[in-house]
C-alpha cells in the first residue's frame, strides 16, 4: 500500500480507480464495510482501491478545543488498511484551503483521472465547504459520466440502538466498556508504544511489568486494571495491565504497565502493540504491600480466566 498526499499524485496511477471516501478516524465496523465494498468493487473492475481521507479531523482547524481524541494511531491504521486489501490511501493534509474547497471542486479533483469506476461512501458522509457535499451530490456529479456511486447503510450493532459511530466508541472507551468498544470496532482497541524503563518494583513484588507512556492523542480509558494482550518481539502474550499513577507508592507518574504471563525478557526500547479486552476494576491505593500483592494475584487469575473462556 502506498500513501499519497495530494490530488496531483492521483494522476500517476495508470489504472482504473474505485474510491472509498470518509474520515475513517476509528476504522470501526462501519468504516470497514465501506472499505471492503470498495475493495470488492475494485477487484471486479480490475481497479486500484483508493481510500480518500484526511490527516486530521476537520475540527482541528475549525474548533481545536472541540477536536475529538483519536481512536487509532496512524501507523496502526495503515497496517489495518493493508490487511483490508487497500492499494492506495490519499491522505489529504487538513487545512483552511481544503475546508474551503467546494463539494463540486472536490469531486472534480478526484475525477480528473479518467478511469474512475466507482465511489463508495457511508450514507451520512459529508464533505466540502460547509459540509454541503453528500452522496446525492456525488451521484449528480459523476453518474452522468458513467461512474457508479454506492452509499451504504450505516452499520448497526445488536448491543446498542444507535448506529456504529466513532463518537459512541469514544464514550465507551472513556468508561472502560471494552466489550462494547471491541464489538463496535470489530477488533480490540489498541495502541502502539515503546517499552520504557520503570522503577523495577514489579519484579521485586513478583509481577515484572513492561512500562509505556500512553499516547497523548488517543482517547484515554479510566485508570484501572485491565485484561490485555501484547504483541512484542514477534509474538502475542496475554497479561494484566494497570493504567494510572500507582497511588500505593509516592512520586509516581501516569503510565500504562502490563504484566505478561510466561514472559521473562529484557525488552527496553522495543516497540509493542497493546490490546485492551476488559476493565477488571478501578485503580486504588493499598495500605500495605501484602494487600497489593494479594490483589495482584486475584487480578492475574481473573485475566487468565478471561482468556480461557474466549
Amino acid at each position: 500500500m502506498k500513501i499519497l498526499t495530494s490530488f496531483a499524485e492521483l494522476q500517476q496511477l495508470q489504472s482504473n480507480i474505485v474510491y472509498a471516501l470518509g474520515t475513517f478516524d476509528g476504522l470501526h465496523k462501519g468504516h470497514q464495510t465501506v472499505i471492503q465494498r470498495a475493495v470488492s468493487e475494485a477487484k471486479e473492475q480490475a481497479a486500484y482501491t483508493v481510500v480518500v481521507t484526511f490527516d486530521q479531523h476537520p475540527l482541528h482547524i475549525l474548533r481545536p478545543e472541540r477536536c475529538p481524541s483519536a481512536l487509532l494511531q496512524k501507523e496502526l491504521k495503515a497496517k489495518l488498511l493493508i490487511d483490508l486489501g487497500v492499494d492506495y490511501v490519499l491522505r489529504l493534509p487538513m487545512s483552511k484551503e481544503l475546508l474551503a474547497m467546494t463539494a463540486d471542486d472536490f469531486v472534480a479533483a478526484l475525477t480528473v483521472h479518467n478511469e474512475v469506476k466507482a465511489f463508495v461512501v457511508g450514507q451520512n458522509f459529508t464533505f466540502g465547504a460547509g459540509g454541503l457535499g453528500t452522496p446525492d451530490v456525488i451521484k449528480a456529479l459523476v453518474e452522468p459520466k458513467g461512474i457508479q456511486v454506492y452509499a451504504l447503510t450505516l452499520a448497526k450493532c445488536n448491543e446498542v440502538q444507535e448506529h456504529v459511530s466513532s463518537t459512541l466508541i469514544r464514550e465507551a472507551v472513556k468508561v472502560g466498556h471494552f466489550e462494547l468498544v471491541n464489538t463496535l470496532l470489530g477488533r480490540p482497541f489498541m495502541f502502539k508504544g515503546t517499552v520504557i524503563e520503570g522503577d523495577r518494583r514489579g519484579r521485586i513484588l513478583g509481577f515484572p511489568t513492561l512500562n509505556f507512556l500512553y499516547p497523548k492523542e488517543l482517547t484515554l480509558p479510566p485508570d484501572g486494571v485491565y485484561v490485555n494482550r501484547v504483541f512484542i518481539d514477534g509474538k502475542w502474550y496475554e497479561g494484566v495491565g494497570n493504567l494510572g499513577d500507582n497511588p500505593t507508592f509516592e512520586n509516581q507518574y501516569h503510565r500504562f504497565e502490563v504484566h505478561l504471563f510466561n514472559f521473562d525478557k529484557m525488552v527496553y526500547g522495543y516497540e509493542a502493540t497493546v490490546e485492551f479486552w476488559k476493565l477488571l476494576r478501578p485503580e486504588k491505593r493499598f495500605d500495605s504491600l501484602d494487600e497489593l500483592i494479594k490483589q495482584m494475584k486475584i487480578d492475574e487469575q481473573a485475566a487468565k480466566d478471561f482468556f480461557k473462556q474466549k
